[in-house]
């Protein structure tokens, strides 16, 4: 019997590339006032080769995007010949933070989980770092976990491990929701948990790999999935 439902976050319960770029472009506009030397030295592209400069160096800080962000835009600033680049990057995270919050959930996510909740365990598990409190659901969520938290990133066995000791239950009480078939469905997969595809661009399903227990296009057919899994 299902006693638990966990969801991945980004492109599960929202598209994450719109967030994401409207977050970066909000942090370049607060340093065009604050640090303009970095707004003019670095766009995108420049941003994500300090982050890559920042992992060759420190790969522990790979499973924790906040402190990675962070990192890195202290070493923009660093090298821009600001003094205060600690400061400024605190500032600038904080910017860039609640916009990455700033979400546009899938239509059906709030009745869906909500529902949901009535009758299991609701958990988020995901490498992200989104705020459920800030993005306006923590409340429908009875635990989460991140990759910053467990210190390893999904597929590793470890995460879900988490999910399994924090509840008390077996893996085959689980079912696990996302839209990645190798960080979601496998990993999942890999510890026993049953699982749900969300699949919102009906992409085709990559060879070499179980398919999940069901697949859905929207939320709204999750409740049906999910009553489907635990009638089997």
């Amino acid at each position: 019997m299902i006693k638990v439902i966990t969801f991945d976050l980004d492109d599960t319960l929202w598209a994450i590339a719109p967030v994401i770029h409207k977050a970066n472009e909000l942090m370049l506009v607060w340093m065009k006032r604050h640090a303009p030397k970095f707004a003019q030295t670095y766009d995108d592209q420049g941003m994500a080769q300090l982050r890559d400069e920042v992992l060759a160096n420190r790969p522990d800080m790979a499973h924790d995007l906040s402190q990675t962000r962070i990192a890195f835009v202290e070493l923009g600033l660093s090298r821009c010949g600001y003094h205060n680049a600690t400061a400024l990057s605190l500032d600038a995270f904080d910017v860039y933070f609640a916009a990455r919050n700033d979400v546009t959930l899938f239509d059906g996510t709030r009745v869906q989980i909500a529902t949901l909740k009535n009758s299991y365990q609701i958990g988020a598990l995901t490498n992200g770092n989104a705020d459920l409190t800030q993005v306006g659901i923590g409340h429908l969520f009875d635990f989460h976990f991140n990759s910053a938290h467990i210190g390893v990133s999904k597929p590793h066995p470890d995460f879900f491990a988490r999910a399994l000791a924090h509840t008390g239950h077996g893996a085959g009480s689980f079912i696990h929701v996302g839209d990645n078939p190798v960080h979601d469905i496998a990993g999942a997969q890999a510890v026993g948990m049953r699982t749900i595809w969300m699949n919102p661009d009906n992409n085709a399903w990559p060879d070499g790999y179980t398919r999940a227990c069901a697949e859905i296009h929207h939320l709204d057919q999750l409740g049906a999935a999910v009553a489907q899994i635990n009638g089997n």
